[in-house]
């Protein structure tokens, strides 16, 4: 009986420090959900607007030195020169990793 009582007040000690990230969990479900079940400002099925028949997307970066505004202690790129030529990179795992840590530095650097 005293081994029980020791075992539960063990757990119950335990379970008490996971009450803040359980709450944290808790506020970043809800906020992915408010995410997905917004409903965008763009409507793909609306035809209206300028379609373009021929687009050629190349994207070139010149001399790029960037710090997160949230780490400004971290230089993420020093003097990056890149350029992207259209039709040159091919859906593959060459790019991935790299690829989407590229495209969300990128995307942040242009807001």
């Amino acid at each position: 009986v005293f081994f029980a009582l020791t075992m539960a007040a063990m757990v119950i000690s335990q379970s008490s420090s996971l009450a803040p990230d359980a709450s944290k969990a808790k506020n970043s479900t809800a906020s992915i959900f408010g995410i997905l079940d917004r409903k965008s400002k763009i409507d793909s099925s609306d035809d209206s607007g300028m379609t373009l028949d021929n687009v050629k997307g190349e994207i070139e970066l010149r001399h790029v030195n960037f710090k997160y505004p949230t780490r400004p202690d971290i230089q993420i790129f020093r003097d990056l020169c890149l350029a992207i030529h259209s039709g040159k990179v091919k859906h593959n795992n060459l790019y991935l990793s790299y690829g989407s840590l590229l495209f969300n530095t990128l995307k942040t650097l242009l807001e």
